[in-house]
């Protein structure tokens, strides 16, 4: 395995200072919901529980750094945090795409896994990575969050070819035909071709 392409993930000090804001409005929860579990004489569990949720995520979404490996024959990502270290991998072969961040709720494709590879330090902006996992004839669905340079992009995109920073509606497609591909026992890259390339 030879590593074409390496980032670690960044942080700045106005993101940083907004989690800070956040996590001292949290802790101002906390005492406010200390105070109202004085007043009515028991511990208010259910309030303090969400509070504490809510703080351990921030945290871990602040000071979790993020590895981003190409290599040449696949995408790595090593996340560090406090609670652990995870590694996740997909090849490029299963990747459909990779489109910019929009706030929509609903969307075409139904993602059965969801990861957030990136840290709320980090002030550039989101993209979705879209992958499918192949399991006989029955292909779901994963998207990645993600924020690098532009040199991570590019040189993604020399292993996967015109589905790096397109529209979404590009890799909606490409998944859609990849799933048909695969349903019918076909080859997803040919399949692809004769369906985008004009008829004489």
């Amino acid at each position: 395995m030879n590593i074409v392409y390496s980032e670690t993930s960044k942080r700045t000090r106005s993101a940083e200072i907004l989690v800070l804001i956040f996590v001292l409005l949290i802790l101002a929860a906390v005492a406010f919901t200390s105070y109202r579990s004085y007043s009515v004489g028991h511990i208010l569990v259910a309030e303090y529980f969400i509070e504490l949720v809510a703080l351990i995520v921030i945290v871990k979404q602040a000071v979790s750094r993020y590895t981003y490996i190409l290599t040449d024959s696949e995408l790595i990502i090593e996340e560090n945090s406090f609670f652990r270290k995870r590694i996740f991998t997909v090849t490029y072969e299963n990747i459909d795409g990779v489109y910019k961040f929009n706030r929509d709720i609903l969307t075409n494709l139904r993602y059965r896994y969801k990861y957030r590879k990136c840290s709320t330090s980090d002030d550039r902006p989101i993209w979705f990575l879209v992958f499918s996992i192949i399991k006989g004839t029955k292909v779901t669905y994963g998207r990645v969050m993600l924020k690098a340079d532009d040199a991570f992009y590019e040189t993604l995109e020399s292993f996967v070819p015109n589905r790096i920073r397109v529209p979404e509606a590009d890799v909606v497609f490409y998944a859609t035909i990849r799933a048909d591909a695969v349903k019918h026992g076909k080859d997803v890259n040919e399949y692809y071709q004769s369906l985008i390339e004009p008829k004489e």
